[in-house]
């Protein structure tokens, strides 16, 4: 009886052990399901601010093209109006030459103006 009672002792105490072991694992599992779903949750986050983050790109891709149409259409524009400034300006220049030689022409009408244009310059005297 004796070693009977021993060994119902010590399988007691082994149940002991064991189910203090089974409870040391269940709340190690605890701990580790808790730390998943704050894991999850940050990774929810983390897909959010990438989702956000990934339109925030795309809108800013879309003005960076509108803005290089608005550019081009500019460019455009600035060479279009600097080929007619160009041409504003020659005409002034050419007018201004023909008004100065109609001009020398009445103040001194017999000065042979042939030789003279508009392209024309003046070297060594």
């Amino acid at each position: 009886m004796s070693a009977l009672r021993q060994t119902d002792k010590e399988t007691k105490k082994l149940l002991f052990e064991n189910s203090q072991d089974t409870l040391s694992t269940h709340a190690k599992i605890l701990d580790l399901r808790k730390e998943v779903v704050v894991l999850q949750e940050k990774d929810e986050e983390s897909q959010a601010k990438l989702a956000r983050l990934e339109e925030r790109a795309t809108q800013q891709e879309v003005q960076i093209g509108q803005l290089k149409g608005e550019l081009a259409r500019k460019d455009e524009l600035f060479n279009q109006i600097k080929e007619e400034l160009t041409e504003d300006v020659v005409g002034a220049y050419g007018a201004g030459f023909e008004d100065a030689m109609a001009q020398v022409a009445c103040m001194h009408p017999r000065v042979d103006l042939c030789q003279m244009g508009l392209t024309k310059r003046v070297v060594d005297g």
